[in-house]
């Protein structure tokens, strides 16, 4: 509901981020750090967007008043590139197959001071979640915003009925990130398994309090998959949202991204969740939460390569091909009014928008009732992976629980207010 959106922008105003948060204590420890943009493939569409890019570091992306943006950073290049890269390694021996999906799933409903936030049918949503998302077929599950115990009870329940484990972090931080990951225990080898929780550093401090009791993370859950031996790490996660929370959300995923890294390069590293910004904004400026239209998209196309550059990853979506998201938001989007846009999803523009790029979208009924003409449809969602030697194939991907759903009296709406972004990968 717009409520959110317009009572956090409120929040934002009287409660200003602490500088401290924003910058990295250890910025500049690290050789990631002082690559220089124009030097890194992964990088180089920031410089090449940016004023003085060409003498930017990358710890120079975190200090607000070092960028000054003259065009949308244009991950194109970057994008095909991981396309072209996948598409030259061999055909694996023997692989067995692990069908992977993360996937928003919705379940807010909090009040805290003042007010009240929540994804709509949350009732009648969370009674049909665990059966249809654990009798999906997937081998590897990354949940975002399952933020009470009684929903991670209800996901515990129907994974013991169908064969998976399930780890949500500890009782008393679950409330605050709201993260499971599942797994079908046949998967699961016998060697030592490895759990882990944290909380990043960088927060906007009012969405604990006096907002509905959020503080970001991830989790990790470590195992050896039983049909290859090989050693697989998992991390969900779900970073700060909206664009003016740039830095908080780049700062969180260079610590996640340090994590993946850290791993032997033998190892499999997959990282799934709800990464709040896209690759790719082709204007500044788009959306409204009242008379004014939102800027600082630019700033927010900075998280995905940050990605890419400290986890030593690579975007599943863009194994394959290169993903859709330049050409969609190019060629389907119109120019930002918001009359329009609040008036019908993007403008009546969702028959002409194939769902197979944007996880976040007006054109999702629910998030439409929320976000509606606040926002930039985008690809929030992704399961990264770190394969240093090339053990991994990515064999398809698709955006999942697209279509609505007969809830009887509650009407007919999708299943989340997220699509949920799947990846099939082979594993030698």
């Amino acid at each position: 509901m717009n409520a959110h959106r317009l009572t956090l922008a409120a929040l934002l105003v009287l409660a200003p981020a602490c500088a401290d948060d924003e910058i990295p204590e250890d910025l500049g420890s690290r050789p990631e750090d002082e690559v220089m943009l124009v030097d890194s493939p992964i990088l180089q569409h920031l410089a090449a967007a940016l004023d003085d890019g060409a003498t930017l570091r990358t710890s120079d992306l975190f200090y607000a008043e070092r960028l000054r943006f003259t065009a949308a950073p244009d991950p194109s290049a970057l994008l095909a590139a991981q396309a072209s890269e996948h598409a030259a390694l061999p055909p694996l021996a023997a692989p067995a197959t692990l069908k992977v999906l993360t996937y928003n799933v919705g379940l807010l409903n909090r009040w805290y001071p003042f007010t009240h936030v929540g994804v709509p049918y949350y009732v009648e949503r969370r009674a049909e979640l665990p059966a249809r998302l654990l009798g999906g077929g997937w081998d590897v599950l990354f949940l975002q915003e399952a933020w009470e115990l009684a929903d991670v009870e209800r996901f515990a329940a129907e994974a013991k009925r169908q064969g998976y484990a399930i780890y949500a972090g500890s009782e008393d931080r679950h409330a605050q990130h709201g993260l499971v990951i599942l797994v079908r225990e046949a998967l699961i080898g016998d060697a030592k398994q490895e759990f882990g929780e944290a909380q990043y550093a960088a927060q906007r401090e009012i969405e604990l309090f006096p907002g509905p009791g959020i503080k970001r993370g991830l989790i990790r859950w470590s195992f050896t998959h039983a049909p290859t031996g090989r050693r697989i790490h998992l991390y969900a996660t779900h970073l700060t949202a909206f664009p003016e929370l740039w830095q908080e959300r780049d700062v969180q995923a260079r610590v996640l991204g340090g994590q993946a890294k850290s791993h032997g390069d033998g190892d499999v590293v997959l990282v799934g969740g709800d990464f709040n910004a896209g690759p790719y904004y082709p204007e500044d400026r788009f959306g409204s939460t009242g008379e004014e239209v939102l800027s600082g998209w630019w700033h927010n196309a900075m998280m995905y390569p940050l990605m890419l550059h400290y986890g030593g990853l690579y975007d599943s979506r863009s194994a394959l091909q290169p993903a859709d998201d330049v050409t969609r938001m190019r060629q389907l989007l119109l120019p930002f009014e918001f009359g329009p846009y609040i008036e019908e999803p993007l403008a009546g523009r969702c028959a002409t928008i194939p769902a197979d790029t944007f996880t976040g979208t007006d054109c999702n009924s629910l998030y439409f009732q929320q976000y509606g003409a606040t926002e930039y449809p985008a690809r929030l969602d992704y399961v990264f992976i770190r394969d240093v030697e090339r053990h991994v194939r990515v064999v398809a991907t698709a955006l999942e629980y697209t279509e609505p759903l007969d809830f009887g009296a509650a009407g007919s709406h999708e299943l989340s207010d997220h699509y949920g972004q799947s990846a099939t990968l082979q594993i030698e």
